[in-house]
Formats: C-alpha cells, sequence, structure tokens
C-alpha cells in the first residue's frame, strides 16, 4: 500500500516538474498549487496507510479487505484523500494537474498527451487499491477493524477541507502565486533572448 502511494507521489513530481520545464505560464501556475495539493493529498494518504498498520501489521494488499464493513468514517475521509490525489473534478489534485497539462501540451502536444496518460494509470492503481484494501471479504487481520478514534478524524477534517477549498474557490490560491510566475516568465523572457 505504501509502495502504491509513494509511486504515485513520484508521478504527481514528475508532472510538476514537467509544468515547470514547459516554461508557459499555466504550466508554472499549476505546478505551484499542484505542489500544494499534492502535500496535501499525500499526507492523508500516508495517514491513511499508517491507520491500516497500526491496526492490522500489515500493509500488503492480499491480506487486507472488507475494512469498509465497520469504518465508515475512515471509509469516507479515505475516499476523498483519494479522489484529491487522482484529481477529480471539484478537488485540489485537479486544479494543479489541468492547469500544468494545459501547460505542457501548450509547449509539445505529444508530450501533453503522454502527460495526459499518466494521470490516468495512476488513477486506475490508487482506485485498485482502494477497492483492495477496504472492499471485499475481510480477513483475519480485518475482520474486527476499529473506525476513526476522535483524535484521527480532527486530523482529516483540517486535510478534507483544504481538498475541496482549493478544488472549488482555486482563486484565493491562484492570486497568491500570480506575481511570482509573471516575475519568473519575465526572467526566462529576458534569459531567452540573452542566449540568442
Amino acid at each position: 500500500m505504501k509502495r502504491l502511494i509513494a509511486y504515485s507521489s513520484f508521478s504527481h513530481v514528475g508532472l510538476m516538474a514537467a509544468g515547470v520545464f514547459s516554461q508557459t505560464e499555466t504550466g508554472m501556475q499549476g505546478a505551484l498549487v499542484q505542489m500544494l495539493a499534492h502535500g496535501i493529498n499525500v499526507v492523508g494518504m500516508f495517514f491513511v496507510a499508517d491507520i491500516i498498520f497500526s491496526r492490522t501489521n500489515t500493509n500488503q494488499l492480499d491480506q487486507l479487505g472488507g475494512i469498509t464493513q465497520t469504518t465508515p468514517r475512515l471509509t469516507v475521509f479515505f475516499m476523498i484523500m483519494l479522489l484529491g490525489s487522482v484529481a477529480l473534478p471539484l478537488t485540489n489534485g485537479f486544479i494543479g494537474e489541468f492547469l500544468l497539462l494545459h501547460g505542457v501540451f501548450t509547449y509539445n502536444h505529444y508530450l501533453g498527451l503522454a502527460a495526459g496518460f499518466t494521470i490516468i494509470f495512476g488513477a486506475v492503481y490508487m482506485l485498485r487499491m482502494f477497492q483492495k484494501s477496504m472492499f471485499g471479504a475481510t480477513s483475519s487481520r480485518t475482520e474486527s477493524f476499529a473506525d476513526l478514534t476522535s483524535s484521527e478524524s480532527w486530523v482529516f477534517i483540517p486535510l478534507v477541507v483544504l481538498v475541496f477549498w482549493i478544488g472549488i474557490y482555486p482563486h484565493s490560491f491562484l492570486k497568491v502565486t500570480e506575481p511570482a510566475v509573471a516575475n519568473m516568465m519575465k526572467y526566462i523572457g529576458t534569459t531567452a533572448v540573452s542566449l540568442k
């Protein structure tokens, strides 16, 4: 489970780098927003993995399953963090990935298509992870799985608020990064002219 989350994290960092190297304003804006969104999502995802490990003593997907039967709160929080991570519209991951993909696609159509496919593949294996760990029959490790405690729930609440805040009201975050991106674009333009 932790390995899949780490692979997803590497994929997002690669997309952020692509957005920066596109040298477009939307690509850089998307990369900056995605850095924030990814930081929020990866904290939530690794916290879920830690909760599951602390209760079952394993992160192996073939030893999990059926956790949703006794954990409505964990299921909801896990799904929200997962959907933010796979860039569902109205979540924080969508805004950054949409902008940086637009920047990459503007730079090169083929690279933009390749980057788009990585998002699709990432969504497939992350949703598969959710299915194998949370649904199906319970195992000996998950049959007495306890739901979130109140302190664990309070860790998720600000993360969930940020997932939807950035996804629904992205301008409140984009306007903070706009001046820095504008200055960077001026620097890139000046440097490109001087190199010629």
